[in-house]
């Protein structure tokens, strides 16, 4: 007993008691400091894992058109590529339980490292501090991804067909209403009102042929995996279908346009132009034959991924030496109901939607193509006429 109060009143033992009670004291910020790292970590393993497997579920949700199933599993694949720490660093599973669809065009993946999925994170010392834990920690991470239809972007090729049109009489050309003598005055054409124009000299009154982007147009999905060919028209001859006009970028009203066969061939290969390019905007067209351009432009382009072939099975580009092909390629198609106009001296036409071809083959100028689906950067619209560029983005 003497002994004890000796102690309490020596200052070396109160220092004593002080430097013991630090020890727990800094002991337990260090347990707390270890399992609580771990646990976040954990988190952010898990958060990098779900981002990534959400937008690579949105992306095959909308290029499948639609379909969930493929979806989940593109999810569940890329999720299994990630790693987040357990007992150790371990891949990430998760199952379609954890992958819903909120909405036709968005997806949502959970990861987790919890005890109810037999997976949680191993923790080492908050026990010690609390009898009651167990050495599991329990962690979930939680992302949406969307689809947006992008209707503006970059990097085009020079190539600009018109847009598809109910060809009433299958001509191929845009053939705009005749013009008649109304001398009833009521309205409709009769029989022996003489045409002021006549425009297929058939003698007979004939209505404007229909054009609309969205319900004659090409467009995705209808059109994806359908082959066209698309040959090269000189500036100086009329609008016909599937036949292309050469263009320039950037459009009008640019601080800059360039112009030339040289640098026409440089944007179909190898080099990518910059202006983006949007619905409405008018494209001047390139004067003179570009033929020799054209077809070097097309070797070049093909030559980038020789072995590339589309799949008409899965409707995709397989045997690519490149993540995406350079032979798959964006185009501006134009309004046919405008067709060539005067861009204050100059040829142009109106972009009536961007479109997306594999370029299969090429003889001489002609392009052999498919029509399909891609990721680009550019301009939201949900209302975009077409449906061939698409972007994902995270939304929760």
């Amino acid at each position: 007993m003497q002994f004890l109060r000796r102690l309490l009143r020596d200052e070396k033992g109160a220092s004593l008691i002080v430097v013991a009670v630090a020890i727990v004291v800094i002991f337990g910020f260090a347990v707390l400091a270890i399992d609580l790292s771990l646990i976040q970590l954990a988190k952010v393993q898990l958060q990098n894992a779900a981002d990534a497997a959400a937008l690579a579920g949105a992306l095959i949700l909308f290029t499948s058109n639609g379909n969930q199933a493929a979806a989940a599993d593109e999810a569940i694949r890329v999720a299994g590529l990630n790693v987040a720490v357990q007992d150790t660093q371990r891949s990430v599973v998760i199952t379609a339980d954890d992958v819903t669809f909120p909405g036709s065009d968005r997806i949502t993946v959970i990861t987790h490292r919890t005890p109810d999925k037999g997976d949680p994170v191993s923790i080492y010392f908050l026990k010690v501090l609390n009898p009651l834990l167990e050495n599991q920690g329990e962690v979930q991470a939680k992302a949406t991804a969307a689809v947006s239809l992008v209707c503006g972007t970059d990097c085009l090729r020079p190539f600009c067909p018109p847009d598809r049109w109910d060809d009433a009489d299958n001509d191929s050309i845009w053939d705009p209403a005749d013009e008649y003598n109304d001398l009833n005055f009521n309205g409709l054409w009769d029989p022996g009102e003489p045409l002021t124009e006549d425009h297929d000299g058939d003698g007979v009154w004939d209505p404007e042929e229909f054009y609309d982007p969205v319900l004659t147009g090409y467009k995705a999905p209808d059109d994806i995996g359908v082959q066209v060919t698309l040959k090269l028209r000189n500036s100086n001859k009329s609008p016909k279908m599937c036949f292309y006009y050469a263009v320039r970028f950037g459009p009008e009203g640019s601080d800059t346009i360039y112009t030339g066969a040289d640098v026409y061939q440089e944007w179909i290969c190898p080099e990518c132009e910059p202006f983006v390019i949007r619905i409405g905007d008018r494209l001047h067209m390139e004067p003179g034959n570009m033929v020799g351009p054209t077809v070097q432009g097309l070797e070049c382009l093909i030559g980038l991924d020789p072995t590339a072939e589309w799949d008409p099975v899965t409707g995709t580009v397989i045997n690519s030496a490149h993540p995406t092909s350079p032979r798959i390629i964006k185009v501006a198609a134009f309004d046919p109901t405008l067709g060539v106009q005067d861009c204050h001296g100059v040829d142009c036409v109106t972009v009536a939607k961007i479109m997306v071809l594999f370029v299969e083959e090429h003889f001489g100028d002609d392009v052999v193509g498919r029509f399909m689906k891609t990721v680009a950067e550019g301009v939201p619209d949900p209302d975009c006429p077409g449906g061939f560029l698409f972007t994902v983005r995270l939304v929760e």
